[in-house]
């Protein structure tokens, strides 16, 4: 056994000897050609070595991909060298992840056979693809299409081929997405938003990337962009606190307006009310979600009303009813009983009377706003009262004269006279006060929507504008203290001429006076304007009631504009000039126009106001603050302080050519 391991040792030993010899000579390798600066994966990396050797040699060719300190032999491959013959190995290396599997970065490869070895310069793999695009904007509708064209590119120039994909992110989840093909870099998308999509910014994100054989992504890349989706009025709903309303109180009402999820949004909101007749009783402006409260009469009828709304182009209806209330009040007034209708339908309930202990039963029935009175007799004496309606008990100790004891309807006329002496008094007193002034001032004419009545000369010769009549009965306005007629809002132009009485006066030009105020008063009835005079002040109203229109802003800055240029151009031509403001304003009445005149009350400090913006004016026109918010569109306006009052004046009109344009027309239509 021993002599057979001799054997073995004698013949391998020579052969390793031999084998270690070879290896031990020295090789050379050299690397030919040096790699591209950035690579994508699935690129190609050529390597080209040669080998040479001064003596016979043979070994391992290996190939190593290095990037860090992680690497991959990609090429193994035995080699056999001839002295001084040098030998050529192309090879390459495949950038696929079956390959190189997560490697990438700043990489080189390294060849290498038995103890030398050679690199090539460093090179990048990469996985980056770079995106271009251009989305036209970064606000858009809900319902609208995103549309999106770009450029895609590998970190390596080359074009990407692959796919591209559109997607939409709220937060960190993906609401929508859209994908395409990408052909040599090339792309577009077109990505439709719901028409519920909530409002709110979004993350709008453009991907694109490759793939290989076996569907894993290889190279990507993604563009990010912020857009927002506005809200947009979808809805507009009529909200009451209750849809029935009792008689006598409020009714409180709102608009709310909803976008395309139903969330509330912050707009304004004309809101209208109309009654069973569809009369307009109230027409305002409101935020929406915030209530408008309109008082309904105690004696309101019990009818189903109507409130229209208007908010972005939207329009709401809906009803509500006024409830039944049969109800009234109970007085024991000297020697009668009296039932008033406190409700809105008839009275028509029994009524026990009770004189000391002897009951009648009264059978009241009384129409809405009137009284019924019951007179009550018995022997002489004093009797105790008790009558009781529907549990609504009054009491009352009184003197009775009569034959017998009894309950008797009394008439409506002496029942007033009963129930209300002191006012019949006063109201008397009153007429005759009337009588009195109207016969002592009565010869005095009424200055309120005069024209020129032409040229009077007084026996000397000297001429004096001194007299003017009524133009059109319909134009002059009257103020009322009490008036049932329509509240509206309205659009109010105050001309003051301070130095009126020497205006008036004036001896500079036959008729100037005259025909300066029938100009500014000509200017303001063609635009339907209702003219009222108090002293030195002449009020234009531009009512909707005469106008037909609830937009009479505008119109008023043109006549206030037109009456500005008559008195400049009349201080031009005579020598006593006009001292005049003009103010602009906005406010309520309560106005009807009759076949006469139209009445009117002002609510508020309309009136007041008007005229001490217009007292504040220098010659210009100066604006209330109501007036201001509703031209803001129109005029720009610099705010001031005068006399404890905050007043705008107009800098300028934004649409200046076509208010000019309409001036001019208007100059010419007068002038004819």
């Amino acid at each position: 056994m021993a002599n057979k391991r001799g054997i073995i040792a004698l013949i391998v030993l020579p052969i390793f000897l031999m084998v270690f010899a070879i290896q031990m000579v020295s090789a050379k390798v050299i690397i030919n050609t040096q790699p591209n600066p950035v690579y994508n994966l699935g690129d190609t990396v050529p390597v080209s070595v040669t080998l040479t050797s001064p003596t016979a040699a043979s070994g391992f060719l290996e190939m190593t991909l290095i990037c860090g300190a992680n690497k991959i032999i990609f090429y193994r491959n035995p080699m056999s060298l001839t002295a001084n013959e040098p030998k050529n190995v192309e090879s390459s290396l495949i950038l696929e992840k079956v390959i190189i599997e997560e490697l990438k970065g700043t990489c080189s490869i390294k060849a290498s056979l038995g103890a030398d070895s050679a690199s090539t310069a460093d090179f990048e793999i990469s996985d980056l693809i770079i995106i271009q695009s251009n989305v036209s904007k970064t606000e858009f509708n809900p319902g609208e299409s995103i549309f999106v064209e770009g450029n895609a590119v590998k970190e390596n120039r080359d074009s990407a081929n692959g796919y591209a994909e559109l997607s939409i992110l709220d937060g960190n989840s993906t609401i929508l997405i859209q994908q395409g093909t990408m052909n040599n870099g090339l792309f577009s998308l077109n990505i439709s938003l719901p028409k519920e999509t909530k409002s709110g910014n979004y993350l709008l994100r453009i991907t694109a990337y490759e793939q290989d054989l076996q569907g894993g992504v290889t190279n990507t890349g993604s563009k990010d962009q912020n857009i927002y989706i506005k809200q947009v009025p979808t809805s507009l709903e009529i909200v009451f606190e209750t849809q029935d309303v009792e008689p006598g109180t409020n009714l409180r009402v709102k608009a709310v307006l909803y976008d395309q999820t139903g969330d509330k949004i912050d707009s304004n909101a004309f809101l209208t009310i109309k009654n069973n007749k569809s009369k307009i009783l109230e027409q305002t402006e409101k935020r929406t979600d915030e209530f408008l409260e309109f008082p309904i009469a105690y004696n309101e009828g019990p009818f189903y009303w109507t409130v229209v709304s208007v908010s972005n182009k939207l329009t709401a209806e809906s009803n509500f009813k006024i409830l039944e209330n049969e109800s009234a009040s109970i007085e024991i007034i000297n020697n009668t009983v009296l039932i008033t209708n406190t409700g809105n339908v008839p009275y028509n309930k029994t009524v026990l009377v009770k004189i000391g202990s002897q009951p009648f039963n009264i059978n009241a029935y009384i129409k809405v706003g009137n009284s019924g009175r019951w007179v009550l007799t018995a022997p002489d004496g004093k009797y105790d009262i008790i009558v009781n309606a529907d549990g609504q008990i009054t009491g009352a100790s009184i003197a009775l004269t009569g034959d017998s004891i009894d309950v008797k309807k009394a008439s409506a006329a002496v029942g007033s006279l009963v129930k209300f002496p002191a006012i019949w008094i006063f109201v008397l007193a009153i007429l005759g006060f009337v009588a009195f002034i109207f016969f002592k001032r009565g010869y005095q004419k009424a200055f309120i929507g005069y024209i020129s009545s032409g040229i009077q000369k007084k026996s000397h010769g000297q001429d004096k504008p001194q007299d003017y009549i009524y133009g059109p009965k319909s134009n002059k306005a009257e103020l009322a203290l009490s008036i049932k007629g329509d509240k509206q809002d309205v659009s109010m132009v105050t001309l003051k001429i301070k130095n009126m009485a020497a205006i008036e006066h004036s001896h500079d030009k036959e008729g100037s006076a005259g025909e300066m105020l029938k100009k500014v008063i000509d200017v303001a009835e063609s635009h339907k304007a209702a003219t009222y005079k108090d002293h030195d002040s002449i009020f234009f109203i531009f009512a909707p009631a005469r106008t037909k229109t609830f937009h009479n802003e505008e119109n008023a800055l043109r006549v206030s504009q037109r009456i500005k240029e008559i008195l400049e151009e009349h201080n031009r031509l005579f020598k006593q000039r006009a001292d005049f403001g003009i103010s602009l304003n906005y406010g309520t009445i309560i106005g009807k126009q009759e076949q006469d005149s139209f009445k009117f009350m002002g609510l508020g400090s309309i009136m007041t106001q008007s005229k001490k913006i217009a007292a504040a004016s220098n010659g210009e026109i100066l604006m209330g603050e109501k007036m201001t918010d509703k031209l803001r569109n129109i005029v720009k306006t610099e705010k001031h302080k005068r006399d404890g009052l905050e007043v705008y004046a107009i800098k300028e009109i934004k649409n200046y050519e076509q208010h000019q344009k309409f001036l001019r027309g208007f100059m010419k239509r007068m002038e004819k």
